[in-house]
């Protein structure tokens, strides 16, 4: 894991495992200013089969759907202080980590 390689210290949740409420997601998602549907991988398999059209959810149904489904939220979701990278992005890491 890059963090890890990286010697940098973090908490890890399995997000796979650990169910987020509505609350938690509208927190990671705050963080960016985004809402909750945004934090959903469109391009994920899983959520490609569901046949959803994301733009006609609200934020607690959207909320429900990641709850119920969690391989479709983005990962790894990693967090610094206010700002939130969805997905593994190097560069964006240590931009955060050098902040």
């Amino acid at each position: 894991m890059w963090l890890e390689q990286n010697k940098v210290e973090f908490s890890y949740h399995d997000l796979l495992k650990e169910q987020l409420s509505l609350k938690d997601l509208k927190k990671l998602a705050g963080i960016n200013k985004l809402t909750v549907k945004e934090l959903i991988n469109r391009k994920s398999q899983v959520f490609k089969k569901m046949n959803i059209d994301l733009d006609s959810l609200d934020e607690k149904s959207a909320a429900d759907l990641i709850s119920n489904n969690p391989r479709i939220l983005t990962r790894p979701l990693l967090t610094g202080g206010n700002k939130l990278i969805l997905g593994f992005k190097e560069a964006e890491y240590q931009e955060l980590l050098t902040d």
